[in-house]
């Protein structure tokens, strides 16, 4: 089975061929869409809502091109450029369960096997230009896996922590108590001995 970049390539192909040829998407597609794409229902429906939603809002999604990219304008940029970008923004506007990540780094490795080294660089500051103002704007919606910048998601039933107890408060401290009774020391006999010496020392005549 297909992988969803080999439809994105083929379908980058059919687009490109039809703004060569300018003959009808369903004429073109009838030559170049491969058959083992054709032949799994999911990679046949993948590849025809990417055609139908490109042609059908090309206009729409060619003024998000332009509005993005400074100093070009779309009859100058290279037609493999142009495509895998209006491949990617039908995919941001029409394609709920594809990750808008996703989306563009398939846009810059296909170009890097289809277009120039410089491609990735362009696309890739045209697209996430394009996504912020879908952002903004309210215009992205994505869902389930698609979904991106979720909430984290909480366990179901969880049951809340218990709030941290304080820890109990240490009693002030009690001041010492002041004692009221007069001291009762003696005064100590070598004291005493040393007055009477300097007393006697005092009567000796010179």
């Amino acid at each position: 089975m297909v992988n969803r970049r080999q439809i994105r390539e083929a379908v980058m192909q059919v687009l490109y061929a039809h703004d060569i040829r300018k003959d009808s998407i369903e004429k073109v597609a009838e030559g170049l869409i491969p058959e083992e794409i054709l032949a799994h229902d999911k990679s046949r429906e993948f590849a025809q809502k990417l055609l139908t939603d490109v042609i059908t809002h090309k206009k729409t999604i060619d003024e998000y091109i332009a509005k993005h990219a400074d100093n070009w304008e779309l009859d100058r940029m290279a037609i493999i450029d142009k495509n895998l970008m209006r491949i990617a923004i039908a995919e941001f506007l029409f394609m709920e369960d594809v990750p808008p990540k996703v989306t563009i780094n398939e846009a810059i490795e296909i170009s890097k096997k289809y277009s120039t080294d410089k491609s990735g660089k362009f696309i890739n500051g045209i697209l996430d230009a394009t996504l912020n103002e879908l952002r903004q704007s309210g215009k992205l919606h994505k869902s389930g896996r698609g979904l991106v910048d979720a909430p984290a998601k909480h366990p179901k039933n969880a049951t809340p922590a218990p709030p941290a107890k304080k820890p109990p408060s240490s009693p002030p401290p009690v001041p010492p108590k002041s004692s009221s009774k007069p001291s009762t020391s003696k005064p100590s006999p070598n004291s005493s001995s040393k007055k009477k010496t300097s007393a006697s020392q005092k009567s000796k005549p010179k």
